[in-house]
């Protein structure tokens, strides 16, 4: 295995299914008094519905910076503003990349899609290895296979329940103020096996900023059309109220900062 397909993240499958996706209009109000805000501020995240998906992988950590490096090495992207040169600093080289828009997020995408002889390591969600696709194609998740591979099928409000515990995720709560490295918040993972999908960096999603219920096949998924995409996750920064799996924020394709992340998926049939 070359030093890429080392520095790639472990793939996690996650099977084709109905899951419940956003939140329910009648618990706005209670969102309101937990987390701030009005309850009209979480109407984006109503109606909570029903969605089918096809099976699908995604990563189980955001990609490192590390990797990022790769494709700035080859021209494929730009360093991010963050690193003050084109390799990430060593403290930051094994951290989530951030400081990058949701442009350059794609465009890694398609430079890694091109990598000859690259090797996946997919596994299931009980860690037990699968078979990878013939082909690779790597490439951002919707928002909606974000949301499934974060909450499980049940509709539950944190990756590991519906309480929150700041012992579980990377947010404001725990006083960190820095992203983490993978395995840093084993007790937080997904029904999947999925880690810092709640808190950590935000990450970019390939999803338009469309109203529920969602529909891939209204437009949401043209990448060239504009308009804001969707990032989910929350980070370091940001309270709780941010890290739900529901939570849905939105920024210009051409916005960067410190908080903004990203992590692959892969596409399996």
């Amino acid at each position: 295995m070359n030093q890429l397909a080392e520095l790639l993240p472990v793939m996690v499958f996650i099977p084709g299914q109905t899951f419940l996706m956003g939140t329910p209009a009648r618990e706005t109000s209670d969102l309101a008094r937990r987390y701030g805000g009005t309850r009209e501020s979480y109407h984006e995240e109503t109606p909570q519905h029903e969605v089918t998906l096809p099976a699908f992988a995604i990563a189980q950590t955001p990609l490192s910076a590390a990797l990022y490096a790769y494709a700035v090495a080859a021209g494929a992207v730009p360093p991010p503003p963050i690193w003050r040169g084109p390799t990430p600093p060593p403290p930051l080289a094994y951290l989530p990349v951030t400081d990058i828009n949701w442009h350059e997020a794609r465009a890694f995408c398609d430079w890694l899609n091109q990598q000859c002889d690259l090797a996946a390591r997919l596994i299931d969600a009980n860690g037990r290895p699968l078979p990878p696709p013939a082909r690779l194609h790597f490439r951002l998740p919707t928002e909606a296979e974000w949301e499934h591979a974060a909450r499980g099928s049940d509709g539950r409000r944190f990756p590991w329940g519906d309480e929150f515990d700041p012992l579980l995720a990377n947010t404001r709560e725990g006083g960190r103020a820095a992203p983490n490295p993978p395995g840093a918040y084993p007790g937080g993972r997904s029904p999947y096996g999925i880690e810092d999908m709640a808190g950590n960096v935000w990450e970019w999603t390939a999803s338009l900023d469309r109203p529920y219920p969602y529909r891939a096949d209204n437009g949401r998924e043209d990448p060239t059309a504009p308009g804001r995409r969707i990032l989910r996750g929350g980070c370091y920064a940001n309270p709780q109220g941010y890290a739900r799996c529901a939570c849905r924020f939105r920024l210009a394709p051409t916005m960067r900062n410190q908080f903004l992340g990203m992590r692959l998926a892969l596409s399996v049939e």
